[in-house]
């Protein structure tokens, strides 16, 4: 007993905590989520970055979720009410913006989808991908339910293609990504599940030009993209992007209690390229490392 409430402390004791868990009790596969229908949770996300191995900024951000009924299946529909963002000298508030986010569904629902909604206001686009992706790490279509004592782990069989430009700052972004569920620990009241997402064993993506194709950083590049830059110029950026979810989830309701994403990209980028992408100022690497956790608050 003293072992368990240690656990439930923070996830951020996860990794000491799952060898004192028993998982005796965890005998059927995780539930779909139980929605009630007027429902509402409020989350908390909270996501550090570093670029090239330096503190970039820190951003937490508060949305709300309220369940409602569609036609034939329940949704959570998200508003998102608050976020500041600090540099570690400046802050800013963005909560004017937060809240001009047009609300949006979700579903984890069998019938449900987990999709994004249109990206309209720039300095809330990663905040909204974020939450989407804690919620697709658990959605019916990457199987958690398949998850069980005698099924602990599995790879899904095909790899995700996704589309994350939001035509305002990253106008064309695509990756392509191999996802593996494993069933950590398991008690009376919550599963934690691990999720993880990394480069297919070959070459998938459409690749904006040749050098793409290649292997950057001993692994296949599954991520490409190009932003904005200055004077009409853009940033051509390829490479390996792996990342990790760590969800715990309520037994009963399937509910996300909170969950911890740790996000890699080791990329290539070419700096003011023009706008055919044949000339650019410079080649240089980029790493960016990405801590980001959600937190149910009520």
């Amino acid at each position: 007993m003293v072992a368990l409430q240690k656990c439930l402390i923070t996830m951020f004791k996860l990794v000491l905590c799952l060898y004192l868990i028993p998982v005796t009790s965890f005998s059927q596969t995780i539930k779909y989520r139980q929605y009630k229908s007027g429902e509402v949770s409020t989350y908390k996300l909270t996501s550090e970055v570093y670029r090239n191995e330096k503190f970039s900024g820190k951003t937490v951000s508060i949305a709300q979720l309220k369940v409602v009924k569609d036609t034939e299946f329940f949704s959570e529909e998200i508003s998102w009410l608050s976020k500041v963002s600090s540099t570690g000298k400046d802050t800013i508030n963005f909560d004017s913006l937060a809240r001009k986010v047009k609300p949006y569904k979700i579903s984890l629902s069998p019938e449900g989808e987990v999709l994004l909604p249109k990206l309209t206001i720039p300095e809330v686009v990663g905040d909204i991908t974020d939450l989407n992706t804690f919620f697709v790490a658990v959605a019916p279509a990457l199987n958690i339910q398949k998850l069980s004592l005698k099924n602990k782990s599995f790879i899904n069989d095909k790899p995700i293609q996704g589309n994350f430009a939001d035509s305002i700052v990253i106008l064309y972004g695509t990756d392509c990504i191999q996802v593996a569920q494993n069933l950590l620990a398991a008690a009376k009241d919550y599963v934690i599940v691990e999720t993880k997402f990394t480069p297919p064993l070959s070459f998938c993506l459409d690749p904006l030009f040749d050098t793409i194709t290649k292997k950057s950083f001993e692994q296949f590049n599954n991520i490409q993209m190009i932003q904005k830059s200055i004077d009409g110029k853009l940033n051509l950026l390829w490479g390996v992007e792996n990342f990790t979810i760590i969800t715990r989830i309520n037994s009963k309701s399937g509910k996300i209690l909170n969950a911890r994403m740790n996000n890699f990209l080791n990329l290539r980028m070419r700096y003011n390229s023009s706008q055919d992408l044949k000339t650019y100022t410079i080649e240089m690497p980029v790493t960016i490392k990405r801590i980001v956790e959600l937190e149910l608050l009520k």
